[in-house]
């Protein structure tokens, strides 16, 4: 045999960058072969590209990615057409009922309005790396948002017409859908209210929406309003995202632990807590409920007696005498129970009246132990 033929054990191994290029191109032919869709091409491509192997080698860059990003956007192009994607959608009952006919198409306002490619966004070769990094429920949860927001006044029809939905105000199913915070004070006054949401219209693009204006009659108090508020708030949110029924049912123990672990007076600083949280998850889009990691600042802030907002309602204006906190908000009454037997169970700090002596007014005495109330009996 001769030796110039190459064999498997004399042939050269490819580099990195080389077995990189060689899958990323294979992603590319099968989605143009139709093996694959969009969304799978473009996981590959991020998998290849951010990878240690991709680091090393110096391919992992926006550069690279945008490049095989325009190839399956050219097999797009020669395609001619828009199944890009190949997402077949259902459509819901509330948009099968306003095509009455196959030739109404034409005159919907929808097709009227020319297609997004979300593709061209600034942040879409960054978005597809990132959510790589995702838990899986986060990446489930954007893939309902976009969904309901492709038409978001279409998704409240249907879910108006839908049997199976719990009860919820209706001015907030908006928040549900695009997963923002709910105001559960909203939630926790419907309870209380017998009249329907008072509605108003804002136009968003060619649609009109009808809102309820978000005033609250009655606000949360208690862990008792809360416990109330919440359970409504977890069976929408539930509804709309099954997979996160879960997350929802672990924070719900843990602000119920939280509220075990606080004096009833002090309830407040975990409702304002659970506030805070719930809109730090619903405003960054990559946060569960039980990432609680991430939210010991907030409850530094608003459970802490060191905390930003706990330190600012508690010192108040600074005046009162004595140097007494919140004392400027204190009954000038005497306070009872300091003046009886058993006493008050507030330091004089705390106390919403003084403790001092009811009989002459006097500090540094009680009632029993008062000379000059004695010498007015006698």
């Amino acid at each position: 045999m001769s030796g110039d033929a190459p064999t498997a054990e004399n042939q050269p191994a490819p580099s990195e960058a080389e077995d990189i290029i060689r899958h990323c191109t294979r992603a590319i032919n099968e989605y143009e072969a139709g093996v694959i869709d969009k969304m799978q091409a473009i996981a590959a491509l991020s998998t290849q590209l951010s990878g240690p192997q991709a680091r090393e080698s110096g391919a992992a860059d926006g550069t690279t990615f945008k490049s095989y990003l325009a190839m399956l956007d050219e097999v797009d192009r020669r395609r001619g057409d828009e199944t890009g994607e190949r997402r077949s959608v259902r459509p819901s009952r509330a948009a099968t009922s306003r095509d009455p006919s196959p030739g109404s198409d034409s005159d919907s306002p929808q097709s009227k309005r020319p297609r997004v490619d979300p593709g061209k966004y600034a942040w879409a070769a960054t978005e597809f790396l990132a959510e790589l990094q995702l838990h899986p429920d986060v990446v489930k949860t954007l893939e309902l948002i976009r969904t309901y927001g492709e038409d978001l006044a279409a998704a409240k029809r249907d879910l108006n017409a839908t049997a199976s939905a719990p009860e919820f105000p209706e001015s907030e199913w908006a928040k549900v859908l695009t997963g923002r915070a709910v105001d559960l004070d909203l939630v926790f006054a419907g309870r209380y209210n017998p009249a329907t949401d008072t509605k108003h219209v804002e136009r968003v693009g060619d649609f009109e929406l009808s809102l309820g204006v978000p005033v609250a009659s009655k606000k949360i108090t208690s862990f008792g309003d809360w416990v109330f508020a919440w359970h409504r708030a977890t069976e929408a949110v539930a509804f709309a995202f099954p997979h996160r029924r879960e997350e929802l049912r672990e924070y719900g123990e843990y602000m119920v632990g939280l509220f075990g672990a606080l004096a009833p007076p002090l309830h407040s600083r975990a409702l304002n807590f659970d506030r805070a949280v719930r809109k730090r998850v619903g405003s960054s889009r990559r946060l569960r409920l039980t990432d609680f990691d991430k939210f010991s600042d907030l409850k530094l802030q608003y459970i802490d007696s060191s905390g930003a907002n706990v330190y600012k309602a508690d010192s108040g204006s600074g005046g009162g005498s004595g140097g007494r906190r919140g004392g400027g908000s204190r009954a000038k009454e005497a306070c009872r129970k300091w003046n009886s037997a058993n006493g008050c169970p507030h330091k004089a700090s705390k106390c919403r009246f003084r403790h001092i002596c009811s009989g002459c007014g006097a500090e540094g005495h009680k009632r029993p132990e008062c000379t000059k109330s004695a010498q007015r009996t006698t």
